[in-house]
């Protein structure tokens, strides 16, 4: 199949009036945000750090990655130290990063016959739901098509004037996903993220559950704590066989 292929890096003495313009149907013209592929590892993880500073699930999720006790107190820089690992990890199984406007905005991939499972962690509970439960609701809602997986996704929130550059990412996936014939899969983390993604063309197939009875809904440790609630989303250009909304 056609693969659309990501734009080669923009010069860094290109602005953005300089780069390609497109009409939309009002007539009105929007520039195109070129979406590149990302070699600078370190800088990627530094817009993904800004953009969960504040992520009390991310946060969650980090330390059960790497076995780290949900009641133990760790630095915000051990936390993006773990999550850089994890994009080390990508690139080097063969993973997709790529930003948008300087940095902007990150998004890390593994694209069709390119997943590879994590390893497991020390936790049966957290295993089960998300190395099998999600896995086997993918399987079930996809039915051999396959997907480019969505990891992570954020943007410099520490710079709010700068726009368009998560819709960049997700248009240049959608096309390549349509022309591939392939879905876009992704777990949301929280109930905004959710709203987020609905917005560029996801629906939610499953409602899950995770760090009840480790933590409470803002990430402080609670053997009687909620949790956080997730949601595994996908978007596909036609009807999916094994989809039913949840």
């Amino acid at each position: 199949m056609k693969q659309s292929p990501i734009s080669p890096p923009a010069s860094p003495l290109v602005d953005l009036d300089s780069k390609p313009v497109v009409k939309v149907n009002n007539g009105h013209c929007r520039t195109v945000v070129p979406v590149n592929k990302v070699t600078n590892i370190e800088r990627a993880t530094l817009t993904l750090a800004k953009a969960f500073n504040d992520s009390k699930a991310n946060d969650y999720l980090m330390k059960k990655f790497v076995n780290i006790s949900t009641s133990e107190e760790i630095s915000k820089a051990r936390i993006n130290e773990i999550m850089h690992q994890f994009n080390l990890l990508y690139a080097a199984k063969g993973g997709e990063i790529v930003e948008a406007n300087d940095f902007d905005a990150v998004a890390v991939w593994t694209g069709p016959g390119h997943h590879f499972d994590q390893d497991l962690t020390d936790d049966p509970v957290f295993n089960h739901i998300f190395f099998e439960v999600l896995h086997d609701k993918r399987d079930e809602i996809l039915k051999g098509l396959d997907c480019y997986y969505l990891f992570i996704v954020g943007k410099d929130l520490t710079n709010p004037k700068v726009r368009g550059s998560v819709r960049a990412i997700f248009d240049a996936y959608k096309r390549k996903a349509d022309e591939e014939g392939v879905a876009l899969v992704l777990e949301a983390i929280n109930e905004h993220a959710r709203s987020v993604y609905e917005y560029f063309g996801f629906k939610n197939y499953h409602t899950f559950h995770f760090g009840a009875g480790e933590v409470d809904a803002g990430g402080k440790a609670d053997p009687n704590g909620e949790g956080f609630v997730g949601y595994l989303m996908v978007y596909y250009k036609d009807e999916l066989p094994g989809a039913i909304d949840d």
